[in-house]
């Protein structure tokens, strides 16, 4: 199985392209495009360039993520687009523009995954303080050799520091020793929570990190810093960066980039991030530190990797079957699925609230969920009646051929018009299985509007009867998704009467 992950970031975004190998993964590609999105704010809120950099870099994501046989890419952006007054409106723009949502989320979630990622890459220990510092924010996180059980996300990004305290080239002693003061107060109310013991072991990750493994390693004569090599694993002291900071606070950028080792593109930030990282470790009392490349997107691929096989472990055959046509035909299985779990929600309240169906039915619903934008490969017009023609012939296996025509009917019917007597393909199945179908695609039809926004977020809370009035109640669900369970509820209330929906 072949999938794609991408952060958004203050500085760059990354994008990665692995195949799982067993219990572990392999990386095929990965590409990196420095959007710089820090520096494209205006009063709290991205610019218009600061978007078309992120919409040029996600269709390129997209594009090497759909060649490499990726049915599907979770793009996740962290502090710029978090912080930005307009972050959601901008990551909305991007999936229509795109078809690429970057969902926003959380500093402690960031650096959750974060520690995940670098405990697959670099030995962790029972005890481990790992120090995440991103353009935009720094994340101190603590947990054992699997995952994290504390995580603080702080203010104090490279990109936010220079441009807060050293825009002069170079920085003044005094707006360093300024920078600094800055770091250890925010650290300040976090220091005993993050205490070290004799058994702590520290680790750094991010680009930060790595610029300082690679200029000490190229001033040490090991060739990898500046042949830019790998530097995972790589340790080293506190006072060994902070003879480094002395060196390259003196130098001017033009200078910065001709120092040994460094990337010429971080010239304009290496300081600021070094004396985050220097009064950092110092305020935690950490004199050393090992580097580990595996980071927010590692991260990300191992959870994605687990959730996966997890799920796929607990498939019946005929659901495998799905999943095979689904991978073959790149669905985004993202969505569907979110769709799946919301529609065998509804499914699950409706029989509990008295709503009898056969037996076959909540697995041909599974099935219908699973597959509704199959006909994507086509054309995004009408795909409705491509998926409808792909499902019938698409030779799923353990269904008998009355289930795969209801199955196919179900992604015709999931958008546009309901069925009509002039539908051949409808009128051509049973009374009994035309009922079936129409009950089935009504609840298809509300899941899937409750994923208007491709953002997986939304769940159901309640689903209440009085009288012949339904109450729909969902949570974490975005207007997009509530407005577009709204516009495609008139099946339900066609089977099962008039639905309103709270979030």
């Amino acid at each position: 199985m072949r999938v794609a992950v991408a952060d958004v970031g203050t500085n760059s975004c990354h994008l990665l392209i692995a195949e799982s190998r067993g219990s572990g993964y392999r990386i095929l590609d990965a590409l990196k495009e420095r959007t710089r999105l820090g520096e494209y704010l205006s009063q709290g809120r991205v610019t218009e360039q600061g978007y078309v950099r992120l919409e040029e870099a996600l269709r390129r994501f997209k594009q090497l993520a759909q060649s490499a046989g990726c049915a599907d890419l979770r793009v996740y952006a962290t502090s710029a687009m978090r912080e930005a007054l307009n972050g959601g409106e901008i990551a909305e723009r991007l999936r229509t523009s795109t078809g690429v949502y970057p969902q926003i989320i959380s500093g402690e979630r960031e650096g959750a995954l974060t520690y995940l990622g670098a405990a697959h890459s670099v030995e962790f220990s029972g005890d481990n303080l790992l120090l995440d510092l991103g353009g935009g924010s720094l994340e101190i996180a603590r947990g054992d050799e699997r995952e994290a059980h504390t995580v603080v996300s702080l203010p104090l990004g490279s990109v936010r520091m220079r441009l807060a305290h050293l825009q002069a080239d170079p920085p003044g002693a005094r707006a360093i020793r300024e920078l600094d003061a800055t770091v250890r107060g925010a650290l300040l109310p976090h220091l005993k929570t993050f205490a070290l013991r004799e058994d702590t072991r520290v680790i750094g990750s991010s680009g930060t990190f790595e610029a300082v493994a690679g200029m000490l390693s190229a001033r040490a004569g090991h060739g990898a810093g500046a042949l830019g090599g790998p530097v995972n694993g790589y340790s080293f002291r506190l006072e060994e960066l902070g003879a480094l900071l002395d060196d390259l606070r003196k130098l001017s950028s033009a200078k910065r980039a001709k120092f040994p080792g460094l990337d010429k593109t971080r010239t304009d930030i290496i300081v600021a991030g070094l004396v985050v990282l220097h009064a950092t470790l110092s305020a935690l009392g950490a004199s050393r530190v090992t580097v580990s490349e595996g980071a927010l997107r590692e991260g990300m691929l191992v959870e994605y990797l687990a959730q996966e096989a997890e799920w796929e472990a607990g498939l019946s055959a005929r659901q495998r079957s799905v999943l095979e046509v689904a991978e073959r035909f790149r669905i985004d299985l993202a969505h569907d699925r979110q769709v799946m779990t919301l529609a065998r929600d509804l499914f699950s309240r409706l029989e509990g609230a008295g709503e009898a169906f056969p037996a076959e039915a909540r697995s041909l619903l599974t099935a219908g969920a699973l597959l509704h934008e199959i006909g994507l490969i086509v054309a995004q017009s009408s795909h409705h009646k491509h998926g409808h023609y792909l499902t019938r012939f698409a030779g799923l296996r353990g269904y008998e051929p009355w289930q795969v025509d209801v199955v196919a009917l179900l992604v015709r019917y999931h958008r546009k018009s309901p069925p009509k007597s002039s539908h051949l393909e409808f009128t051509a199945i049973s009374p009994e299985h035309q009922r079936l179908v129409v009950r089935l695609a009504a609840i298809l039809r509300v899941a899937d509007g409750l994923d208007r926004s491709h953002t997986q977020g939304a769940g159901i809370t309640a689903l209440g009867k009085h009288g012949k009035n339904w109450t729909l109640q969902v949570t974490n669900a975005t207007e997009l998704d509530l407005h577009g369970a709204r516009e495609k509820r008139d099946m339900w209330e066609s089977a099962f009467g008039p639905l309103h929906i709270e979030g």
